[in-house]
């Protein structure tokens, strides 16, 4: 009788079929692990480029704070200088206003008035005088009210003078004087008594 031993055959099928399930497996891991390699360094490329435009945008955000910083100096500055050039003109209309009114004052008096005194403050101007008659006093009156140098203009009183056998009229006024170009609220004139006729 013969016999056949088949034990080798199985053993090397089965070898086989462990060797050919291990390289089956190993395949499997390699692919997978070649995946985790992609997918991480896909991870890291992405997270580098938001890292970068991150940093872009601070910088960014950097710059525009800085040029608003600039422009909120420019501001302050440009308002600082506005207030200069107007206290400069401030003081170059207070300075001229008094020359202005007396050169207004000499343009509106007529032929037949003279001034006897004047006196200024705080805005308010107070003027006396004498005049041939009452029409005279008028058209004083108002010429001051058409000077721009002058507004609230009131004749407190009208007098009568016997002056060497001459009548004249005396006469008080009160004014608000305007500054053009001046920013200063002078004090309004008010009539401290209201105008007769002598």
């Amino acid at each position: 009788m013969i016999r056949i031993n088949l034990l080798p055959v199985k053993v090397s099928r089965r070898q086989e079929a462990v060797r050919n399930e291990l390289i089956l497996a190993g395949g499997i891991a390699g692919v997978l692990l070649l995946f985790l390699v992609a997918a991480q360094v896909a991870v890291s490329a992405s997270a580098n480029t938001y890292r970068a435009e991150n940093a872009a945008l601070n910088q960014e955000i950097q710059r525009a704070e800085e040029i608003l910083k600039e422009l909120e100096q420019q501001e302050k500055m440009q308002t600082e200088l506005e207030k200069k050039l107007a206290l400069i003109k401030q003081l170059k209309a207070n300075k001229a206003g008094p020359v202005h009114m007396l050169d207004q004052l000499a343009i509106a008096t007529p032929e037949k008035l003279s001034l006897e005194s004047l006196d200024e403050k705080k805005g308010k101007v107070e003027l006396t005088g004498t005049a041939v008659s009452n029409e005279v006093i008028s058209q004083f009156l108002s010429n001051l009210e058409q000077s721009e140098y002058f507004e609230d203009v009131f004749l407190n009183s009208i007098d009568q003078l016997d002056k060497q056998g001459v009548k004249l009229k005396t006469f008080s006024i009160t004014a608000r004087l305007i500054v053009p170009g001046s920013t200063e609220t002078q004090t309004p004139a008010a009539p401290e008594k209201g105008g007769k006729a002598g």
